[in-house]
């Protein structure tokens, strides 16, 4: 976070000692003084905090990981996992694996993802590709999304956005499979003006603290 957007960390006061009988005058001065500097600072920082545009105070964790390489499917309604080998943000969110497709929150929360992926079809035949969401190596329930594409050369964009508790120490993959394999993620190289599409693009943002009673998947 850039300097300019932090606020002033609020310290515990140093109050003074109790002075011994009855001479507690300066004590008092001294105790008020320091009292004071606290609640200042304390004050600020909530105003601040609680003010017009206050969030941009907060660091929330977020993450942006994407491929600039073709994925495909070797076998027919096989499942494999999206490839994200590049970071853009990564705030207490890591893109862990070999290739790297675990997506891996530090902290615990719900986390709203949004995924973007370019499909290419090679061939004319009609093609059925599923994406779905797996949490620590299993499958999460109800969270496939079908998407149908035909005609050889056609390329379609698959987008697909969702949320779901993960705790610290688990990770998610997006998961895809298609029942031909004449189908690439395919990744477009920069042409003047645009510049690299990439093959799979996630975003990540905490949006919430877990729940007290977790969902059954």
């Amino acid at each position: 976070m850039a300097a300019g957007d932090l606020i002033n960390k609020v310290t515990n006061p140093a109050l003074p000692v109790t002075p011994k009988g009855t001479a507690i005058s300066g004590y008092l001065d001294d105790l008020n003084n320091i009292l004071r500097l606290f609640f200042n600072g304390l004050s600020n920082s909530v105003n601040l905090l609680t003010g017009e545009y206050g969030g941009r105070f907060l660091s929330v964790p977020n993450a942006k990981f994407f491929s600039t390489t073709d994925q495909n499917a070797a076998a027919p309604n096989t499942a494999y996992a999206l490839q994200f080998e590049n970071t853009y943000l990564g705030e207490a969110i890591s893109i862990a694996g070999s290739p790297k497709t675990q997506i891996t929150p530090t902290h615990s929360g719900v986390y709203n993802f949004a995924l973007s992926v370019e499909l290419n079809s090679t061939s004319a035949s009609t093609k059925t590709v599923n994406f779905w969401v797996r949490r620590s190596g299993v499958d999460i329930a109800n969270t496939a999304r079908e998407h149908v594409i035909a005609g050889s050369g056609s390329i379609n964009v698959f987008s697909y956005t969702f949320s779901i508790d993960v705790q610290a120490g688990q990770y998610i993959e997006l998961m895809w499979a298609s029942d031909d394999t004449n189908i690439t993620l395919d990744h477009q190289a920069a042409a003047s003006p645009a510049p690299v599409v990439p093959s799979t693009l996630v975003t990540v943002n905490l949006i919430s603290a877990l729940p007290e009673t977790l969902p059954t998947p």
